[in-house]
């Protein structure tokens, strides 16, 4: 079972989703932009009679919060930060995916002592070219009274993984459109982020993945030769959905590294 919950920090609610096993160090997962914690519930159902999983929609996406102020890397981790403190859960593994890895980064950065592993899927370690690329796609959702913002969301989306069934790109559509100007203000806080700097001095056990067809598969060696800690796997015909399409290969791939189980590889190789 999977409970849907609000918790409330100093800047607003945060809205989650927490299986029902409460023993062990819990497992945060945070998603992508502009998904929400939904895009786990597949994972959830995978490992909740292993694992204590709670999903959290980021500041200004699904049910959580919208600042008020520049939403910045930094403040998403703090927000989280305070949410678990409100659960009372003082150490954690961190999940993330995309911006989710991001954040993930940022929360282990800001208080190592809590994180004891990591799983970054599809690192978002950008190069200019890569950023320039992205935020060249960048658009504000304009409503007009014909529609078209609704057509090209939904095809930004379809194009972004083109053989995904149809109600996951509805899914992300709607949250989306719901997430509004959040949706490009996420993205400028990953460009803003010093993520690899962060990266590189991280000490915890980290697992780098993502899918062969993710938009960001580029990242994952350019991610491996900056963490020494890392290990990393390439989901075989993944993409950047790899959570709600391969729940199976990703939870066996957290059983396995979050059970100290995963050999080390040394760095380049």
């Amino acid at each position: 079972m999977i409970e849907k919950r609000y918790i409330q920090t100093s800047k607003g609610q945060i809205h989650g989703r927490m299986t029902a096993r409460r023993a062990g160090t819990p497992v945060l997962l945070l998603h992508q932009t502009a998904s929400s914690s939904l895009m786990y519930e597949k994972l959830m159902a995978e490992l909740a009679d292993t694992f204590w999983l709670l999903a959290l929609d980021t500041p200004g996406f699904g049910g959580s919060f919208v600042p008020v102020e520049q939403p910045t890397i930094a403040l998403y981790a703090a927000a989280f930060w305070e949410a678990l403190n409100e659960l009372h859960i003082s150490t954690c593994h961190l999940f993330g995916h995309h911006t989710g890895a991001a954040i993930a980064v940022q929360m282990a950065h800001d208080a190592p002592h809590r994180v004891e592993r990591l799983i970054l899927s599809g690192p978002p370690l950008l190069n200019p070219a890569q950023i320039d690329r992205l935020r060249a796609g960048l658009h504000p959702i304009v409503g007009d009274e014909n529609g078209h913002f609704l057509g090209q969301t939904w095809q930004r989306l379809r194009h972004k993984a083109p053989d995904a069934p149809l109600p996951l790109i509805l899914r992300e559509t709607l949250l989306t459109l719901q997430a509004g100007d959040s949706y490009p203000l996420a993205y400028q806080a990953v460009f803003d982020q010093p993520f690899a700097h962060q990266l590189a001095a991280l000490s915890q056990p980290t697992l780098l993945i993502a899918g062969e067809n993710d938009s960001l598969r580029s990242c994952l060696e350019p991610a491996h030769a900056c963490q020494p800690h890392s290990i990393t796997h390439l989901l075989a015909g993944g993409d950047s959905y790899i959570c709600d399409q391969q729940p199976k290969q990703v939870a066996a791939l957290l059983r396995e590294f979050l059970s100290g189980e995963t050999k080390r590889i040394e760095p380049g190789v």
